[in-house]
């Protein structure tokens, strides 16, 4: 079956997102749809879903609002009287005849059979989504997109908190699918391994590409260079007839002020002069107001930290022997994790390995069960919330920015523009805003947070290409230092840092592993040091 979806306009909340929509998928096309953050991608996924209710399932991105639902619960919704039926047993075992002639039991072995592919335990299955680590929460609603079997399958930033693992089983899987398959993500590698056709999302128009996402970008970088040599073209053009019509005008003055007004012949050319000068300036008109050779628009925002404290410290923090069990199940056991003083951290590991626990015992969150933990009692630290969970959904993000200490009206305004929102924007309710938005409304929290050590945990999920490198721009620009959990293998070789990574319910330094002899940087290390060093030979410390 086909899928088709035209909208002129597209439009959400009143306002119009794109101009003119026009998509066309064929049977077994796998799409990936790119675009910048805001521009409608998951909206227009709740479209096209709405038209194909029937024969369509959407994998939304946001899991917020199924926190409290068993996660066996979500899934079995797709068989609603099924559902039903087994909450009634809780209270009335009567109806365990109804759950068995519905095959709700066959059902649940065949999703436990499934979570196994996506690693998954029943036990996992067992628990309320919120308590689910990042990458179990998409996991599942992975799980529940497959068990539904639909023609058409739309997925919402799929490969979100995802381990390489398990990234590599979703990649395999895709390839296998004989679904039609349609999915907002930003994410190139993922992209360039699964998609047959892109489709691109701006507020003017949608385009449809064949091929991956590297190919895609070759032809739109191509397309770029040429609009710019066009540009430069028409601006040379428009600076030429200028020039020419300065001189033509020149020419004309002095042939006037020198010609006596009854020479015919002198005054003939005194008219063609004239003429001349008259044409370029319609040439001049024409060109100027050309649509065609429009200047190619160039990204030049720019995030960046001010006002920055640098704290000299030679030990930001050190946890020993450290132990940790939920819901009786060991986490880690006599782990051991440090942050020295101008180093930065990358934390790896698979999805629900600690990584997060790890942050929430690091900002005072949550103590061991056993072990110490030497946190220097000054320092401060700004956390990007993977989950988006420090914001006030109900507020504006103007009203949460003009919350902050010392800010004012127009400094709030000011400084939500220069990171992507309008005027219209900054009014919405955040539930409103996209993820990708509400991601970046965290990072003008962080803006003013002024921290000495920076906790981003898995900080690119929703942004767009663009914002992602923009993101790690300022990253690299931070004085401070900062603690990165992210999956993503390309922002991993942008990061320099220390590369932990969690495993068997411990912490291992892999760059201490690598090279454990130590070479010109490590002594250049080694004196950085001494320059946190006070008059009686000590490093400095807190009182």
């Amino acid at each position: 079956m086909s899928f088709y979806f035209v909208q002129k306009p597209f439009e959400k909340y009143g306002k119009t997102l794109i101009e003119h929509v026009n998509i066309s998928v064929e049977p077994g096309e796998h799409i990936a749809i790119v675009g910048d953050n805001g521009v409608g991608k998951t909206s227009l996924l709740n479209e096209i879903f709405k038209k194909y209710e029937d024969n369509a399932y959407l994998m939304k991105q946001d899991m917020t609002i199924y926190h409290d639902v068993i996660a066996m619960d979500y899934i079995l919704s797709l068989y609603p009287e099924c559902l039903t039926i087994k909450k009634a047993m809780q209270y009335n075992y009567e109806r365990i005849a109804d759950y068995i002639a519905l095959n709700g039991y066959e059902i649940e072995q065949q999703i436990l059979i499934k979570a196994k592919q996506f690693n998954l335990t029943e036990h996992d299955l067992d628990q309320p989504i919120g308590l689910l680590s990042g990458g179990q929460q998409t996991k599942v609603a992975l799980l529940r997109a497959v068990i539904s079997d639909k023609e058409l399958i739309l997925l919402d930033e799929p490969t979100n908190h995802l381990d390489q693992s398990m990234l590599a089983d979703l990649v395999q899987y895709m390839n296998k699918s004989k679904h039609t398959l349609m999915y907002v993500t930003h994410h190139r590698g993922f992209m360039n391994e699964t998609a047959s056709h892109i489709i691109e999302i701006t507020n003017q128009h949608t385009r449809k590409f064949i091929g991956n996402y590297n190919q895609y970008k070759e032809i739109i970088d191509l397309e770029f260079q040429t609009q710019v040599k066009a540009y430069e073209k028409h601006q040379k053009e428009i600076k030429e007839l200028e020039q020419t019509i300065s001189r033509v005008k020149e020419w004309h003055h002095t042939a006037k002020q020198s010609t006596s007004v009854r020479d015919p012949i002198e005054q003939k050319r005194l008219s063609k002069l004239a003429q001349k000068s008259k044409i370029k300036e319609t040439q001049l008109t024409q060109k100027r107001n050309d649509t065609n050779s429009e200047e190619p628009e160039m990204d030049d925002r720019h995030f960046h930290f001010s006002n920055q404290d640098v704290l000299r410290k030679r030990s930001l923090l050190r946890l020993e022997h450290f132990s940790v069990t939920m819901n009786e199940n060991p986490i880690y056991e006599n782990a051991y994790f440090e942050i020295k003083n101008g180093e930065n951290i990358l934390l790896t590991g698979p999805n629900g390995s600690g990584k997060s626990l790890l942050i929430d015992i690091i900002r005072q969150r949550l103590i061991p069960d056993t072990g110490s933990v030497h946190i220097t009692p000054s320092l401060k630290i700004g956390y990007f919330d993977q989950q988006n969970n420090n914001l006030d959904y109900d507020e504006t993000p103007l009203n949460m920015v003009l919350d902050l200490e010392g800010m004012n009206r127009s400094h709030a305004r000011t400084i939500l523009a220069s990171f992507g929102f309008n005027q219209d924007k900054i009014m919405h309710a955040i539930a409103d805003l996209s993820m990708g938005e509400k991601s970046r409304l965290q990072f003008v929290l962080l803006f003013f947070s002024n921290p000495h050590l920076l906790i981003l945990d898995e900080p690119t999920n929703y942004f767009d290409i663009a914002t992602q490198n923009l993101i790690m721009k300022m990253v690299q620009s931070f004085n401070g230092q900062v603690f990165m959990v992210t999956h993503d293998v390309y922002m991993q070789s942008q990061f320099k840092a220390t590369h932990w990574e969690v495993r068997n319910k411990q912490l291992h330094n892999l760059t201490l592993k690598q090279d454990r002899n130590l070479n010109v940087n490590d002594t250049l290390k080694l004196l950085d040091d001494y320059k946190a060093i006070d008059e009686n030979g000590h490093f400095e410390t807190d009182n």
